[in-house]
């Protein structure tokens, strides 16, 4: 038995065990800083916020773009969007025209990503570096002074880990992703904790005592101070937030689910650290106020849709539909993507539902014959249903919904858009990224099978 987990050094073995695939990673965020040192020679201007976790970090980013809005002009960047790419850009609050977007790619990211690539062949940046670049041209354009930055996958090997950052946030450490970050829950920490810098503060609401462990041992050994943020702190917050209001949390408000009280704090104690000077009651007010699509939005009257899309998700969205539609039915939309897990999705869901309609993904979606084939000792008093299109099962729903039901779209990001998304043209888009490059490799391997092999002479 090992007296102390040495938590770094089995970060160490891990990239050596892999370094075919660590290394890559970790030479594109090299990429992505050399980029970002071209582009601002001088440091880019705006103070970034780095949030990685599992759940809730575009509620986190939200919460710190109004409240950071107090002392200075605010900014977010986020993922996934639901319908149109420029909802992954904010400024105090609202999202960027599209015209920001053809801006920002045409006049200054596109150029520079030609030069790179013309410069070094290898050099060719991905979507999502391309994404950060336009977040800091637009950050720099609306003279933004903060900004929250959201992780994609993990942290460690995230391309956000090549930001120079004022703060680093984990919400929490939960089993998505596990076949990327690991199939243990210290495998999965130890990654997302990887954002930890020297000399940087850390926040986390993380209470797993043993997700602590690695957590705190990676801040030691990253030079990082550790804050943690406890229940009294929820509970002041909570407090602040009733003296403030003075009457119910409007319900289209993040705050008027439970859940999101311990992101709305997380990014209150980030606030008050750096800038200690704020008034909390404009804070709270801009809190109260806080939306974000796709967060238990309703879409008509009786009919709602949450892009929950893990298993911590939808027990924190189970918990919150319970809440608010104690009494009610609920017909259950649900689609999921690839590499979650259905019978911990469905387990939850089916607790609490009246019925569930299984509909397909348009990208990276399970097959949902198989989902109903899979759920079916989870969900065996549990009517469930399989409707492969996700418009049609909306529509199933409504024509089974009475008086005292709510219907709930949810399990995937690219199902509810599928449904939702008023523009055509960017839902077959979406639907279809990355069509092209599936079709070039598609293309360059026919080439090569027709070629000679080296090993062979040409006739």
């Amino acid at each position: 038995m090992i007296e102390q987990p040495n938590f770094p050094y089995y970060n160490v073995v891990d990239q050596i065990f892999h370094a075919e695939w660590s290394i890559p990673k970790l030479v594109r965020q090299e990429m992505l800083r050399r980029s970002i040192r071209q582009l601002w020679p001088d440091g880019h201007p705006t103070k970034l916020i780095q949030v990685a976790g599992t759940g809730g970090k575009g509620s986190t980013c939200r919460f710190l773009e109004l409240g950071f809005g107090c002392v200075g002009r605010s900014g977010a960047f986020m993922s996934p969007h639901l319908f149109d790419y420029r909802e992954r850009f904010s400024i105090d609050g609202s999202f960027v025209q599209q015209a920001d977007i053809v801006e920002a790619w045409e006049t200054r990211v596109r150029p520079h990503c030609i030069a790179a690539a013309m410069e070094n062949g290898a050099h060719v940046h991905t979507y999502l570096q391309i994404s950060i670049l336009i977040a800091l041209t637009l950050f720099e354009k609306y003279e933004v002074e903060w900004a929250a930055i959201e992780a994609f996958v993990g942290g460690r090997y995230d391309h956000t880990r090549a930001l120079d950052v004022v703060a680093t946030l984990l919400t929490n450490v939960g089993s998505d992703h596990a076949h990327l970050l690991g199939r243990n829950q210290w495998q999965r920490t130890l990654d997302k904790a990887g954002i930890a810098r020297k000399g940087i503060p850390f926040f986390t609401t993380e209470s797993d005592p043993e997700t602590l462990d690695v957590v705190h041992s990676v801040c030691r050994n990253a030079g990082a101070t550790l804050y943690l943020v406890n229940d009294a702190s929820v509970r002041y917050l909570e407090e602040q937030v009733t003296t403030v209001a003075k009457q119910p949390i409007p319900p289209e408000s993040l705050l008027s689910a439970s859940y999101q009280k311990r992101n709305a704090t997380l990014a209150y104690t980030v606030l008050k650290h750096l800038c200690p000077q704020v008034e909390d009651t404009a804070v709270i007010e801009r809190f109260i106020g806080a939306r974000l699509l796709g967060r238990f939005w309703k879409v008509e009257e009786r009919v709602y849709a949450d892009i929950a899309h893990n298993p911590e998700k939808i027990g924190a969205l189970a918990g919150e539909i319970q809440d608010k539609f104690r009494e009610d039915g609920k017909i259950l939309v649900v689609g999921a993507s690839r590499h979650r897990v259905p019978l911990e999705l469905f387990a939850t869901l089916a607790k609490i539902a009246r019925s569930i309609i299984i509909t397909g993904a348009s990208f990276k979606g399970i097959d949902p014959h198989l989902i109903q084939e899979q759920i079916a000792p989870v969900t065996a008093g549990t009517p469930t249903l399989v409707i492969s299109d996700p418009q049609q099962a909306l529509q199933i729903a409504k024509s089974m919904q009475n008086s005292q039901d709510v219907i709930i779209l949810t399990g995937s990001t690219y199902m509810i858009e599928q449904v939702l998304n008023p523009d055509e043209y960017l839902r077959y888009m979406n639907r279809s990224f990355g069509w092209r490059i599936e079709e070039d490799s598609l293309a360059k391997g026919t080439v090569e099978l027709m070629l000679p092999s080296p090993l062979s002479p040409m006739r």
